[in-house]
């Protein structure tokens, strides 16, 4: 577990105000195997990790002091400035073999890296369930489109000119249905069963047998 601690530079690159609270992001590098993180911390936790380094009794570097007549987060200059300060103290204190070797600074370094894979693995899980949103949006919008597109109706459809010729041309050759009833009321007079012969009506049944005798 040494090897992961030692060589360790940690310097303080910017901050960050989330309403009236300011976070400073500290970068871990170790130099042995290269292995690099960070994590956001506020100005109190970063007071208690130095107050902790106190009780081992060895000079420390300054750390950067409140303002007691004014508040640093609601003043920009204040927060550029206690960066600044907090940076330089950082790099002054992994200089010292003591501070690094001590259980104290591994327990600050350790901490920050567990809390680094968290956030890590907390950002790699919401751009998954990102993903995989996008693509059931992208399914439903398919699926939508597939059952909800009107199919086309042939029987609605207006004639095509071509058609429209046929119709008139079948409408020429069938006979209207007056010359029907006219030719049938012809045809049923040369076809009566009663027939006249000199004033009296004769059937053509009577006709009939007669031309047999």
């Amino acid at each position: 577990m040494q090897d992961n601690v030692l060589d360790f530079i940690i310097t303080v690159s910017q901050s960050q105000k989330s309403e009236q609270t300011v976070y400073y992001q500290l970068n871990f590098f170790n130099q042995k195997n290269q292995l690099i993180f960070y994590h956001q911390q506020r100005y109190s936790e970063l007071k208690k990790f130095h107050e902790a380094l106190e009780t081992l009794k060895i000079t420390l570097p300054i750390f950067p002091g409140t303002h007691w007549w004014k508040s640093v987060n609601s003043d920009p200059d204040l927060i550029e400035e206690r960066k600044q300060l907090l940076d330089q103290y950082f790099r002054s204190l992994t200089c010292s073999k003591i501070v690094r070797d001590s259980l104290i600074f591994k327990n600050f370094i350790l901490s920050a890296q567990k809390e680094a894979e968290k956030r890590v693995l907390k950002e790699q899980k919401e751009k998954t369930k990102k993903a995989e949103g996008f693509a059931n949006q992208n399914k439903t919008k398919v699926k939508t489109n597939k059952y909800q597109t009107p199919a086309t109706n042939p029987v609605n459809l207006p004639p095509t000119p071509g058609e429209l010729k046929e119709r008139s041309q079948s409408l020429e050759h069938k006979p209207s249905s007056s010359k029907i009833e006219k030719e049938n009321s012809k045809g049923s007079k040369f076809q009566s069963p009663i027939l006249n012969f000199g004033g009296s009506k004769i059937f053509r049944g009577i006709l009939s047998n007669t031309a047999k005798q």
